[in-house]
């Protein structure tokens, strides 16, 4: 599978954000913190959330939704605007 040229990496507590974070920090992933919208983990579990305060901004581009969560009933569902412009892994 191949990314978008932005990520928007979504955890759900502080502790997927450690591991995230030391991850990127030792380049295990196949991304970059700078491929990374604003360059940092997203805390954010609302999808309406996530639209208004990153996908509102107009990329041109896909953006590749990682979500990292451990809840397994958590819904994320985005606009119908905004399902052409993201692909949730």
């Amino acid at each position: 599978m191949e990314l978008a040229k932005y990520k928007a990496c979504i955890c759900e507590g502080s502790a997927e954000e450690a591991i995230i974070d030391i991850q990127v920090d030792n380049d295990l992933l196949i991304f970059n913190r700078e491929e990374m919208l604003e360059e940092r983990v997203i805390r954010c579990r609302s999808a309406k959330r996530f639209e208004e305060r990153y996908l509102r901004k107009g990329f041109d581009e896909q953006i590749s939704v990682i979500r990292i969560l451990d809840s397994r009933r958590e819904e994320f569902r985005l606009s119908k605007a905004y399902e052409q412009k993201i692909d949730v892994v």
